[in-house]
């Protein structure tokens, strides 16, 4: 019979599970900031070379640790806005444990809106285990003053706890758009260190695009399907235990569908597997 994880490494592994997005709005950040490079405005250096934003998607996964389901992710492309003058896609993530995992009660919900080669413009994530209180962070960029507003609060009612601001000097990813960005340049074989908001600091996320072309199974589907793999690391430890390293296989097709992913842990790794999708016409590219 096989001994159900403990608490502990419950809490380690779902903490850590929103596929490539690692959860870091909340880390222990026990790396060196990043070192500010220049105090002028901020230009834009990188540009997504991957399918747009496909408006109504809707991408659900199944999070595990060794034979044990422990949770899902549900990822939305909500709709298009203006903000900063720039055109932004707003994207939404649920995490959520299963119910009946023993001790563990994990509920999170990420709102981003981003540009186009998904720099961050505005964040907010809430905890939604009690809905009659629920704590949040924001985060809004003001890339034109080279600023970062920050805000900690619980809803309902907005109630500030804490507010303030910290400079930025180039533009930034948050816990949501660092998935999308990922998947909008996974298709180069080339290596990419992208800047990544951490409490307030500016930390790096290096990115290792491969252009491997090869094949993964999943339940969902019933034969092989045709991926890129890449994978990466980034330059600070993320909650209960996330080590930085992750894989992704994301389909080798326009919509450039993440299929699995692989996040490295301190007692292994989390296993993320598409189980469910909404996006019209979209059939997963058979394997040759």
């Amino acid at each position: 019979m096989i001994k159900p994880p403990s608490r502990k490494i419950l809490l380690l592994i779902c903490s850590a599970a929103l596929a490539l997005c690692i959860i870091i709005v909340s880390p222990d950040t026990s790396s060196i900031p990043l070192e500010a490079r220049t105090s002028s405005p901020i230009t834009f250096e990188f540009a997504a070379t991957g399918d747009d934003f496909f408006i109504g998607e809707e991408l659900q996964y199944n999070v595990s640790y060794t034979v044990f389901d422990i949770g899902m992710v549900k990822l939305q492309v909500l709709d298009t806005a203006s903000r900063n003058g720039h055109k932004v896609f707003k994207a939404k993530a649920f995490l959520d444990s299963y119910s009946g995992i023993p001790f563990v009660d994990l509920h999170q919900v990420f709102y981003s809106e981003m540009d186009s080669s998904a720099f961050s413009q505005y964040f907010v994530t809430h905890t939604t285990t009690k809905p009659e209180q629920m704590p949040y962070i924001k985060y809004v960029f003001d890339y034109g003053k080279s600023r970062l507003y920050f805000e900690f609060g619980t809803d309902p009612g907005g109630k500030s706890k804490k507010n303030g601001e910290e400079p930025v000097f180039e533009p930034q990813l948050d816990g949501l758009s660092l998935f999308y960005y990922a998947r909008l340049n996974f298709r180069q074989q080339k290596k990419y260190s992208a800047p990544v908001i951490v409490n307030e600091k500016s930390y790096k996320t290096h990115f290792n695009f491969m252009n491997k072309i090869g094949s993964q199974e999943i339940d969902a589907v019933k034969y092989p399907i045709e991926t890129i793999e890449f994978d990466g690391s980034s330059d600070f430890t993320g909650v209960y235990g996330l080590t930085g390293y992750f894989r992704g296989f994301f389909s080798n097709d326009a919509a450039g569908i993440p299929i699995v992913a692989k996040m490295k842990v301190i007692l292994g790794s989390v296993h993320i597997e598409l189980i469910k999708w909404t996006r019209p016409g979209w059939v997963p590219p058979k394997a040759k």
